[in-house]
């Protein structure tokens, strides 16, 4: 692999959102293209991990009141509300940078590389034994906002979640994606809980953003600039705008029905 292409979108809503993404990792499968994409969301939208129980635990209709969409993710993890962020993807055949954990390890090392540029002392977890000598095991996707926890190899700043990330792999190809905050609205996702939900384990310390950490949010193009920066330091190879085959645009117009329907989204 010598160049990552790299695209960078506008606001679109969650379900177009999801859809590349999963067109994306089609064609890394298919054809091995490995796609780095920087992305905002428009409206603000709730995304659930692909297996956590949502049903019962939120409340549609506190959304909609709201203008808040709702979407289920491919990948993993627990609840996120995406609004003021900016959210990454990366798509790769399985295998090119090494196992699932040190996938997951290399794309937040590049992150928080990108983000040291800007002058946020960003850096990942370790991996390795907790305190009782164990590795420390992800928790259940339980209905609780992901960044309440930071967990091993994760983005953090002062032992705080900055950028909340999950992977899934199919078909020999990987997809993992994240929020980079920009303004920590975490909250929002307790106020879209139904009234008998309640969180089953402690809250963690929360997240951080960078509107905490620096004295004014990067304009324009400066954060996807700086993270591609660090992606091209981490793995040694170029990183070049492109833009969507032809294919990947049909690929996703046919995925936006799935993700768009209820059955998918609050299938548990």
């Amino acid at each position: 692999m010598e160049v990552i292409r790299l695209l960078i979108d506008g606001p679109l809503s969650g379900v177009r959102n999801m859809a590349v993404d999963e067109a994306l990792m089609r064609s890394a499968s298919d054809a091995g293209v490995v796609t780095l994409r920087f992305y905002r969301w428009s409206p603000g939208c709730l995304s659930f991990g692909r297996n956590q129980e949502a049903k019962g635990a939120y409340d549609p209709a506190a959304a909609a009141e709201r203008g808040i969409d709702v979407v289920r993710r491919p990948t993993g993890g627990r609840a996120v509300y995406h609004s003021r962020e900016l959210t990454y993807s990366v798509a790769a055949p399985a295998g090119t940078w090494g196992s699932l954990r040190e996938t997951y390890r290399r794309i937040n090392r590049a992150l928080a590389a990108g983000l040291r540029e800007l002058g946020v002392p960003a850096s990942c977890t370790r991996h390795g034994p907790d305190d009782a000598g164990r590795r420390r095991a992800a928790p259940r996707p339980t209905p609780r906002a992901c960044f309440r926890d930071p967990l091993p190899g994760e983005v953090t700043v002062k032992g705080r979640k900055l950028v909340g990330s999950a992977q899934w792999r199919d078909r020999g190809a990987l997809l993992q994606h994240g929020s980079i905050l920009l303004v920590d609205e975490q909250h929002v996702v307790d106020t879209l809980r139904t009234n008998g939900a309640s969180p089953t384990t402690r809250a963690g310390p929360g997240g951080i953003a960078l509107a905490d950490l620096l004295d004014e949010s990067p304009p324009g193009s400066t954060l996807p600039d700086a993270l591609v920066s660090g992606f091209e330091r981490e793995f040694g190879v170029q990183v070049g705008r492109g833009a969507l085959s032809a294919s990947e645009v049909l690929a996703a117009d046919s995925a936006e029905s799935r993700f768009a329907d209820p059955a998918w989204t609050w299938r548990r």
